[in-house]
């Protein structure tokens, strides 16, 4: 299954070219209001679902929230309109330059930030940090997860929570062959196939994205890289960052997490000293 990716490619802006287009990203993985363009039925409802869940998250905040890897705003937004709090960050200045242009139009005053994920420094104390939609799967080491960790524990409020949710990644997707393409989604006329490595060695997935359309083949090819961060590791990163977790689960609909998961659906708060 694939989930809407993070808006963030923190080693060189060119290794995500996806992320300088922003009419082509929102196009392939639309916000909740544009969902029924999204053909595979799952994944549709996982996007109304992704909406739902952080909406709620934000609100149980009962305070102002950050975004961390906005994008083009597609939790962002909603999350104004519903009268919450909230300020968007990202390392992508086209899709800044989108998100707030899409603010405009909904009538909707947000402050967004260009930001490094792994430090960053923004104005006040947040009831509640959102990483949403994997972007901490392209932070590549050990060190850079910790950096972000320790960054959002300083911009928390005193009982403020950090809430985000990762690929719970299939070994037999990591063990597909390199050379064979897999279908990935069809969103209105445009299909998506994908080619993928994985080094186990570093645990990053290196994917190569095909995007065809009727009477044009392959017309966009897309390198993209993820990190692989398993179960078990997770919860030591977030121990050693001084993160306790509250909740986990499969999915967006709060189902319990268990080895057939598809996601790590993550709330988590400080620990006591």
């Amino acid at each position: 299954t694939v989930q809407v990716p993070g808006m963030l490619c923190w080693r060189e802006m060119h290794e995500c070219p996806l992320y300088s287009d922003p009419e082509l990203y929102d196009s392939l993985f639309p916000d909740a209001r544009d969902s029924a363009s999204v053909q595979d039925e799952s994944r549709r409802e996982r996007v109304l679902a992704s909406e739902r869940f952080y909406l709620e998250e934000a609100r149980n905040s009962a305070g102002r929230v950050l975004e961390m890897a906005c994008g083009s705003g597609r939790l962002t937004i909603p999350i104004a309109q519903s009268g919450i709090g909230v300020i968007g960050a990202d390392l992508s200045k086209s899709m800044l330059d989108t998100a707030r242009a899409k603010a405009d139009r909904a009538g909707v005053e947000i402050q967004f930030f260009e930001a490094d994920m792994r430090s960053f420094d923004l104005p006040g104390k947040f009831a509640a940090v959102l990483i949403p939609g994997n972007s901490l799967l392209h932070l590549f080491t050990a060190e850079d997860l910790m950096q972000c960790f320790r960054s959002v524990r300083r911009h928390l409020a005193p009982n403020g929570r950090l809430i985000f949710d990762i690929s719970k990644w299939d070994l037999a997707m990591l063990a597909r062959h390199p050379g064979e393409r897999y279908p990935v989604l069809t969103v209105k006329d445009i299909t998506m196939e994908e080619t993928a490595t994985y080094d186990a060695a570093d645990q990053i997935r290196h994917i190569n994205w095909y995007l065809s359309k009727p009477g044009a083949p392959d017309f966009r090819v897309i390198e993209y890289t993820l990190r692989v961060i398993f179960p078990q590791e997770l919860l030591l990163l977030l121990d050693a960052a001084g993160f306790r977790v509250d909740a986990r689960y499969g999915e967006f609909t709060r189902e319990p997490f268990t080895s057939s998961s598809p996601r790590q659906v993550c709330i988590c708060s400080v620990s006591a000293p």
